[in-house]
């Protein structure tokens, strides 16, 4: 395919192999069905192609003019290249904390069964636990190993495409230690001990800000377009024409002029809102990339919550 090949040659020009190479293990760990950066390309023709041929029908059946019509279809068309990488980094971003949430049941499985003479055996023995995330891991490094790969290539493997600090701790912690020739079994306790502790901790604060964020939600999302959507209402209901006979303050065409603005402006205002939340809602789940996320649903329900309120 043509669109695909020039699509590549844009992406590869535009962003270093490492950022790629980065992109692609993200979706073989989210199992997704792009596979790879062909996966990736075609898939997003594919969906802007219906994209764009949808909203430009729609468009066309409103009643646009032909440049925003061109446009808007330009931007539909490139928008699943966006949305697709997106979604790839907040799936990777919530599978990582998932197989972070399991690593201290890893440790105290790990401190059961270790083999004090072997690194081998335990890669082993950890690709057959019931822990389906992190055992997926231990089975690649265990068929890389077979291969001809280091002890040492397959467990950095894991630290480099986990991308996770708590992870790649326990994987240091599993070669330092038999580098070290230590107890590995106490070892494991106390580091998944300490984890547990740390988890716990987490949990506490993630359960006060879980009160925050569905504040911010709904404020953003409902609550304000709504009051204000409402004063407009109430303000459009006036009747201008009468007191323009009374001949008090401005005249109606700049009272209507005024009052034009004080709408666009209100709309502008809870643009500025929404993203200003949705940034604040990405930092409280430690993933900046989600803000767009969060944008892209608070936005849409803050402006539909602004012209339903004006109606009532």
């Amino acid at each position: 395919m043509e669109a695909e090949l020039f699509f590549r040659k844009a992406i590869t020009a535009l962003f270093e192999e490492e950022k790629i190479i980065s992109f692609e293990e993200k979706l073989f760990l989210n199992e997704s069905r792009m596979k790879k950066l062909k996966g990736y390309i075609e898939y997003s023709i594919i969906e802007g192609i219906f994209a764009m041929i949808f909203f430009m029908t729609a468009l066309n059946y409103i009643g646009f003019g032909f440049e925003k019509f061109f446009f808007a279809g330009a931007i539909t068309f490139f928008s699943p290249f966006f949305i697709n990488y997106i979604l790839q980094d907040i799936i990777f971003e919530k599978r990582k904390r998932k197989k972070e949430e399991l690593l201290p049941d890893l440790l105290l499985e790990a401190s059961v069964f270790c083999d004090d003479n072997s690194l081998l055996n335990t890669i082993e023995k950890l690709s057959e636990i019931e822990l389906p995330l992190v055992k997926k891991d231990f089975e690649r490094a265990r068929i890389e190993i077979n291969n001809g790969s280091s002890i040492e290539e397959a467990l950095n493997g894991i630290k480099r495409i986990n991308k996770s600090v708590s992870y790649s701790r326990v994987i240091d912690l599993l070669l330092q230690g038999y580098k070290s020739g230590a107890k590995m079994a106490s070892l494991f306790k106390e580091t998944a001990e300490d984890l547990l502790e740390a988890q716990a901790i987490i949990r506490e604060r993630q359960a006060v800000m879980l009160i925050t964020k569905y504040t911010l939600l709904l404020a953003a999302g409902i609550i304000v377009p709504s009051v204000l959507g409402l004063i407009i209402g109430l303000v459009s209901g006036l009747s201008f024409e009468s007191m323009a006979e009374l001949e008090l303050g401005l005249s109606l065409e700049t009272r209507k002029e005024m009052f034009s603005l004080s709408v666009l402006g209100t709309g502008i205002y809870l643009g500025e809102y929404a993203l200003i939340s949705s940034f604040f809602l990405s930092l409280g789940d430690g993933n900046k990339k989600q803000f767009w996320f969060y944008a892209a649903i608070i936005i849409p329900i803050a402006l539909i919550s602004f012209f339903v309120a004006q109606k009532m």
